[in-house]
């Protein structure tokens, strides 16, 4: 089946959007209070961008989402502008949320910083809108959701909120939707000039980790919001694959240029749209890969409750360095979590509590190896850690109760033989990767992001286990069936080359 014929194909899927879960959401904002909110932005001094954000509600936008996966629009709705602007923009919304839900579309409003809550919900329930989406810094901050959705409830409206935060925000809680704040997966910049890590590996900027470290399910999926700028080549495929690849899905974008350019119906522009349509088809077709649990012979704990500031940065440091890894939440820590770990992380929680204390040394005894603070006694006072024995395993007693996240990311290569970290990705400075496994863990599958503009070179993978058969997956190609090479207690399997995502299905 081509790509074009697979976005077809998932048409109806759009007359199916009912509920959060099976939302696919696109970013689809316009009208007069975005032109007013926006009112200091320079792009706008180009007439044509101007044009074409106020202009955007006209009903012939809507026609390019025919046959498209895209299935929730986040419209908006209210930006703390002029009372009269906003009346306008109101009279829009209604009438082209009518319209959305005639094709099947749920229709979401975008609500920023200094709009009225009571406005909010007299809007909402007048353009019978299924949910609000709050996007940036409100004064309160989640305590405006909490305060938005009581209103919504007491006006007797079933509309969801869905705040837009940091992950740390909302692990804990429990909105319909977890709406990442985000940023663009790319090569880093952050650094300037200096874009590579000590290794020679580059610094990526990815949204993978936070939306691992969200553990997507069937009633609560996860959504990665981040705007684009034109200025980075693929950066709209890559955002889809980069959500996708954990489970995510990501607020499709549309830059500036691009929207101008398919207002006026542009060839090139129009052409863009259909291909990121079917790209985006393609990972909606792939609902089975949810299922599958995260995979990995290092466990990282981490504290939810502290608010993750300080264990979070571990995830994403970890990653980069091709370790595949659990997140064992900490109120959830138990010897079950810790099952089928070699290694386990502890930082950022210390001292531990007794009961977690015990759990983890009788996970060091049985023969793992445990990460940890100076609480556990024994801490060096001039290295940054020290081992010592315990039972069958060992454990590493750092001075610092947060020792650096890149540091420690360095030293479990070093404390841990490469075979036994579980699956090893070689030869990929641009990727990252994601492995997970079926239930009964016959099937690994193991999903790479490529971050850079050209594809990689092959890529090596070798996976611990005796494996018959390898079948790699991509948005671009048909299913390529890969040889397989056992060798030892593992199986070896090159990737002869990565554009942007690629899924290695195993079995």
């Amino acid at each position: 089946m081509t790509r074009f014929a697979l976005w077809v194909a998932l048409a109806p899927a759009a007359l199916a959007a009912g509920s959060p879960a099976s939302w696919v959401p696109a970013r689809w904002d316009g009208g007069p209070v975005e032109v007013a909110r926006r009112a200091g932005d320079k792009a706008l001094a180009d007439t044509a961008i101007r044009d074409a954000i106020d202009r955007w509600y006209d009903p012939a936008t809507l026609g390019l989402l025919d046959g498209a996966p895209v299935n929730c629009l986040l419209l908006t709705l209210a930006g703390g502008v002029d009372p009269q602007i906003e009346k306008r923009q109101l009279q829009l919304v209604k009438e082209y949320a009518r319209r959305a839900h005639e094709r099947g579309i749920a229709v979401l409003g975008l609500v920023y910083p200094g709009a009225d809550p009571d406005s909010v919900v007299s809007a909402v329930r007048d353009a019978q809108l299924e949910g609000v989406v709050l996007d940036g810094e409100f004064r309160g901050g989640l305590e405006f959701a909490r305060g938005l959705e009581r209103r919504l409830r007491a006006a007797n409206s079933r509309a969801v909120v869905i705040p837009v935060a940091p992950a740390r925000l909302l692990r804990e809680t429990e909105w319909p939707v977890a709406a990442v704040e985000g940023e663009p997966p790319e090569i880093g910049k952050a650094d300037g000039p200096a874009i590579a890590s000590a290794t020679g590996a580059a610094w990526i900027d990815s949204n993978m980790w936070r939306a691992r470290s969200m553990r997507p399910g069937p009633d609560r999926p996860v959504w990665i919001s981040h705007r684009l700028s034109a200025d980075s080549p693929g950066i709209d495929t890559r955002s889809i694959a980069d959500a996708a690849a954990a489970g995510a899905r990501w607020i499709v974008d549309l830059d500036d240029q691009l929207r101008s350019q398919l207002l006026r119906r542009e060839t090139e522009a129009v052409a863009k749209w259909r291909s990121l349509m079917s790209d985006l088809a393609w990972y909606e077709s792939r609902a089975e890969w949810k299922g599958f649990a995260a995979s990995g012979n290092v466990g990282i704990v981490l504290d939810t409750a502290a608010g993750a500031a300080d264990s979070e940065e571990y995830l994403n440091l970890v990653a980069r360095r091709q370790i595949a890894y659990r997140v064992v939440y900490r109120r959830e820590l138990s010897a079950a979590a810790l099952e089928g770990l070699r290694t386990v992380l502890a930082f950022g929680f210390d001292p531990p509590t007794e009961t977690e204390r015990k759990l983890l040394s009788a996970f060091a005894a049985r023969g793992g190896l445990l990460l940890t603070g100076p609480s556990w006694g024994s801490a060096p006072k001039q290295q940054s850690y020290t081992v010592l024995a315990e039972g069958e395993g060992e454990i590493a007693v750092y001075k610092d109760g947060s020792p650096d996240p890149d540091a420690v990311a360095r030293d479990l290569e070093d404390l841990v033989p490469t075979a036994e970290l579980g699956v090893s990705v070689f030869n990929a400075p641009s990727a990252l990767s994601f492995v997970s496994a079926d239930a009964d863990g016959k099937r690994t599958l193991i999903r790479l992001v490529n971050y850079a503009t050209r594809p990689t070179g092959s890529v090596l993978i070798w996976v611990p286990g005796q494996f018959q058969s390898a079948r790699l997956e991509t948005p671009d190609q048909p299913p390529l069936d890969l040889p397989v090479k056992r060798s030892g207690s593992r199986t070896e399997i090159a990737i002869p080359t990565l554009r942007i995502f690629g899924a290695l299905l195993v079995q």
